[in-house]
């Protein structure tokens, strides 16, 4: 299939977050327009007070506010509304490019192909983390399915982050294998890093910002152990400014900035991402590229991005004893530090990457 207009949909903090991914696979095709998924009024200022609704919902009630929107109807609601939108387009589009499956680019009319990006389905959600599949009875779960497998059914193409996602659309949802290709992700926020990377400074970094999910009060007591035995570890947690902390831990909080962010990573010796659901983490490939080995839970697609022993180390017992024992391992040892280093370096180069991922979804569209 050859593609010459593309059109990508979403919701806006997804378009945002893999910017450089579409820009990658504009250079591939003559023209690529966005549609948000998210802005179903044509007023900016109703869009501003539905997104401000729906933030005051979310801290007043999370379990309401993802009941709200992970329902059936609510997926076959927007589904409608951004066809209807994709119909007002002068210029029809080739392929549509969606991006997850919290709903699809049509529902009525599957008359222009479209594949859509995957790092999760619902049914590994329901397994996995039922904060995000809050379906309060089995008929509200088995009617959203029946609407995903709708959309995965009807797409031209599927591209899933992990191989995990792969299998769950073979095995949960019926999809045929070679309608599906596995073609990873990248570090959103920041290019390929060619500098030099160097290791002594002990510190350690983890990304608080959903903290329960990934695994943040199982880092906290992990690092308690590893002061006993490296007095001189820091820990440095981002992402969330925690209620308490303790001697050797740093919160800086949210940060917004790539250059502060690259300036971390750079003086960061190891990171912990030892996450109960973390469907294919971008911060974890953010810390590869700059050479800094992980430390990760088996949960996911965490083990496909760490290679265990090569690049970083994969934990199978998510415990802080586990934890701490891997980095106490690690975290002197400079030699095989470096050497892990220089394979995270590697990968990241050679897969995990914006040009890897583009070409292999438009080397998948240009088969079909």
């Amino acid at each position: 299939m050859k593609i010459e207009k593309m059109l990508v949909t979403g919701d806006a903090l997804f378009l945002r977050r893999y910017q450089p991914l579409f820009e990658e696979i504009a250079s591939q095709c003559q023209h690529l327009n966005y549609l948000r998924g998210d802005q179903q009024f044509n007023s900016s200022f109703l869009n501003l007070m539905s997104k401000v609704f729906n933030k005051l919902i979310y801290i007043v009630s999370p379990s309401f506010n993802k009941r709200l929107h992970k329902n059936s109807k609510a997926l076959i609601k927007k589904s409608k509304w951004i066809e209807s939108k994709i119909r007002e387009i002068e210029n029809r589009p080739d392929f549509v490019l969606h991006v997850f499956g919290m709903y699809g680019p049509f529902w009525d009319v599957f008359d222009i192909p479209y594949g859509m990006y995957l790092d999760y389905t619902m049914t590994l959600a329901y397994k996995n983390y039922t904060p995000w599949a809050p379906f309060e009875t089995p008929e509200e779960f088995s009617d959203w399915l029946n609407c995903e497998r709708l959309l995965y059914e009807r797409a031209t193409h599927l591209f899933a982050m992990s191989r995990l996602v792969k299998s769950s659309l073979v095995d949960d949802y019926g999809i045929s294998p070679e309608k599906i290709t596995v073609v990873g992700s990248f570090a959103n926020r920041h290019a390929v890093y060619e500098g030099e990377k160097k290791f002594g400074s002990k510190q350690i970094l983890f990304n608080a910002s959903q903290f329960e999910r990934k695994g943040g009060d199982l880092v906290l007591e992990a690092f308690k152990q590893v002061k006993l035995v490296v007095p001189e570890a820091k820990l440095v947690v981002i992402g969330k400014k925690l209620n308490n902390t303790f001697d050797g831990i740093t919160n800086p909080g949210r940060i917004a900035s790539t250059e502060e962010m690259r300036q971390l990573f750079l003086k960061t010796d190891l990171v912990l991402a030892p996450g109960r659901c973390d469907p294919f983490p971008s911060f974890v490939i953010e810390a590869m590229n700059y050479g800094i080995p992980c430390i990760v839970s088996d949960n996911d697609g965490m083990p496909e991005i760490v290679d265990h022993g090569i690049n970083g180390l994969v934990v199978d017992s998510l415990t802080p004893e586990a934890i701490a024992k891997s980095v106490i391992d690690l975290i002197e040892d400079i030699p095989t530090l470096v050497s892990m280093s220089q394979q995270a370096r590697q990968k990241v180069k050679a897969e995990l990457n914006r040009h890897s991922v583009a070409t292999k979804i438009m080397q998948a569209i240009a088969v079909d």
